[in-house]
């Protein structure tokens, strides 16, 4: 009986955190899963420092192209694209890259502290046209948060 009563308490204490832990991550989790999409490669202009913009359901833009399973979104050397296609919904593993007569170089989107180059992608649609848009800031942390708060005098990082 005592064991059985030891058992019992175990799942108790035990069980009490994966329910918590079940409740406040799993929709996350099932969003992440059910909610995939193909990934994207974004191609960036060599050098380019700065907010990029795709602007989506342009009369007269062209469609983008897929290369391998990728939809890919070549950027001008002004940091626009303007494409006939709509966002695509959900989450994928996108890739980003510059580009330049020497071929394809990786950007990371590591995060904070990490030394990553892509910060703040998000997709909103613009008030003025009511059409969806996608932008993001390609540069270093540190320029990044300059951009976003310019009154910021520590470092990102320490």
């Amino acid at each position: 009986m005592a064991g059985m009563t030891n058992r019992l308490v175990l799942v108790a204490i035990l069980g009490l955190p994966i329910a918590i832990a079940a409740a406040v991550y799993g929709p996350a989790a099932f969003d992440l899963v059910m909610h995939r999409r193909p990934p994207e490669r974004y191609l960036i202009p060599g050098g380019y420092t700065g907010w990029v913009r795709i602007d989506f359901r342009q009369a007269n833009a062209p469609p983008l192209s897929t290369e391998g399973g990728h939809r890919v979104i070549k950027f001008g050397l002004d940091g626009t694209v303007r494409t006939s296609s709509g966002p695509a919904p959900g989450h994928g593993r996108d890739e980003f890259f510059s580009y330049s007569a020497s071929g394809l170089v990786p950007l990371s989107n590591a995060g904070v502290c990490k030394g990553g180059t892509i910060w703040g992608v998000e997709t909103m649609v613009d008030d003025r046209t009511s059409k969806p848009f996608t932008r993001f800031y390609v540069g270093s942390e540190n320029q990044y948060r300059h951009e976003v708060d310019p009154g910021r005098k520590a470092p990102a990082c320490e």
